[in-house]
């Protein structure tokens, strides 16, 4: 059986932990360039302040919408052997 974790994006933290684990071994940078663009987006939304609306929330929004956060993205997927590339691809997009 496989364990599948839920999708959470609530904010109760001044710091996001992602931990991203829909990648594939197949694919050079464990997801498609418009995956990464979008979870590149969003983790310099969160750490902006700003929380993204295409994210699922488990309970209603909770006050501090507006201040920056840390944030903490993982690429961990079943392989693995492709989470090193995610990282780095990510790491491009939140840089420039």
């Amino acid at each position: 059986m496989l364990f599948r974790s839920p999708e959470i994006a609530d904010l109760p933290a001044d710091f996001v932990y992602a931990r991203l684990q829909k990648g594939r071994d197949e694919i050079p940078t464990a997801y498609p360039p418009d995956a990464l663009d979008a979870w590149a987006a969003r983790a310099l939304q969160w750490r902006d302040g700003s929380a993204p609306k295409d994210l699922p929330l488990a309970g209603p929004a909770v006050p501090g919408e507006g201040r920056p956060r840390d944030v903490f993205v993982y690429f961990i997927h079943e392989g693995k052997i492709r989470a090193p590339q995610a990282a780095m691809a990510f790491m491009e997009r939140v840089a420039r």
